[in-house]
């Protein structure tokens, strides 16, 4: 049975803000990310008729991901990869702000790719750990293994101390 309308539009409301969440954190261009999850949900109706509803939502994920995946290596390609650090930043209300977000783009931008990608999951996408084995196509181990380094590395490469 094809994918119908309805059902598109229902996975949209229930992952647009988790896939934002997530692509922003892998971007860090709000714009990209905001094309990137259209794009996803394009592609997807363009093959409507191949499309079962009951998968729909881990079609959507990794959709956006390859796509998103994609974006980085174009901008690495292009030299564009390096994080738009002059850029303004909405959320940051005085200057040890700024410094603090610079600071944490830079620690994830650090990590390797599979960790960052399982750390974004699973802190903005509202996903489970098998929910995220399964998305990825890895052990569920695995998920937590990557999860756990990625934090030990963000919090050595910020400074923070377990011990306070």
């Amino acid at each position: 049975m094809a994918l119908r309308e309805d059902a598109l539009h229902a996975s949209y409301r229930r992952l647009e803000k988790p896939l934002y969440n997530v692509l922003y954190r892998m971007l860090w261009q709000a714009e990209d990310c905001q094309d990137l999850i259209h794009d996803a949900y394009l592609r997807i109706w363009a093959r409507r008729a191949k499309v079962d509803v009951d998968t729909l939502d881990r079609l959507v994920w990794t959709t956006a991901l390859n796509l998103a995946r994609n974006r980085l290596r174009w901008r690495r390609l292009w030299r564009f990869g390096s994080l738009d650090e002059g850029a303004p930043l909405a959320a940051a209300s005085g200057e040890s702000d700024f410094l603090a977000v610079r600071c944490l783009r830079r620690a994830l931008a650090a990590l390797p790719a599979a960790s960052r990608e399982v750390l974004l999951l699973a802190e903005f996408s509202g996903l489970r750990g098998a929910e995220i084995a399964a998305l990825l196509d890895i052990p569920a181990g695995t998920v937590a293994s990557r999860k756990h380094q990625a934090i030990a590395r963000l919090k050595q490469s910020m400074g923070v101390n377990d011990d306070a």
